[in-house]
């Protein structure tokens, strides 16, 4: 039996399927858009993580609470026993006083002696306070001279890069270091100081004055250089207690 010419006809390789190499070709490429999609996806990943881990930046808000503080510093005198005096100790990275504004409000409306001591080896600032018990000035006295390492308060610490202080009277001509006067108190506190992003900051507050005071001091010498001539970077006036808003939680969370 003879078979028909279309029988013994040879199909045409090109007519269908694909070849090896188009197969090879489709899966490199689809190997390589798997990779791509995959580094992309991690980078994602590991930016999410960073920014979830990444701790808030605290240091502004710990400023805004030592200017706050320093704007209801409480100037009545202690009876201490070198005499009666406010109480108001400052250094360069050290600072203890009276004043009206509990962190907590543990006081209910009483004054606190509150400190801050900044230790430049571990960058930490050590911040704490107590209800001031005017018919115990020698505790006062011993908390308000104290670091903080040893103290029935409790102490709350923050990362700082740096923190300093310096002072200036009513008349002065330039920024101290230090506040040795016992009889009376500063009028005006530069505070510098870099937080986790090494971002140099200045802020001057104003002691026992909620209103913004005109300060004379920024064309006067500062101990470790010239002062701008211009406010600081960061300057932040002190606000009436009216108008200022709290931080929503202490600094450091506390």
């Amino acid at each position: 039996m003879k078979r028909s010419k279309s029988e013994l006809r040879v199909s045409d390789p090109g007519s269908g399927g694909f070849t090896l190499i188009e197969l090879i070709v489709a899966t490199a490429i689809s190997a390589m858009v798997i990779a791509i999609v995959s580094v992309c996806f991690s980078f994602a990943l590991r930016m999410w993580q960073t920014t979830a881990n990444r701790k808030p930046d605290q240091t502004l808000r710990l400023a805004q609470l030592l200017q706050r503080q320093l704007a209801e510093c409480d100037p009545t005198p202690i009876n201490f026993e070198h005499g009666s005096s406010p109480l108001f100790i400052g250094k360069t990275n050290s600072l203890a006083f009276i004043t009206s504004h509990s962190v907590k409000a543990i006081s209910k409306g009483v004054p606190v002696v509150v400190r801050y001591t900044f230790d430049p080896v571990s960058r930490e600032l050590s911040y704490s306070e107590m209800v001031m018990d005017p018919y115990r000035p020698e505790k006062i006295e011993q908390f308000a001279s104290s670091t903080g390492q040893k103290s029935e308060a409790r102490v709350y610490k923050i990362d700082f890069q740096k923190f300093t202080l310096n002072y200036a009277g009513s008349g002065a001509s330039e920024f101290s270091p230090s506040w040795t006067s016992t009889g009376d108190m500063p009028l005006e506190i530069l505070f510098t100081w870099q937080g986790a992003d090494k971002t140099a900051h200045s802020m001057v507050c104003m002691v026992n004055s909620p209103l913004p005071v005109q300060v004379n001091m920024l064309n006067s010498s500062i101990p470790g250089g010239s002062a701008p001539s211009s406010p600081p970077s960061g300057f932040i006036p002190a606000s009436p207690p009216g108008g200022f808003t709290p931080p929503s939680s202490p600094p450091g969370g506390f």
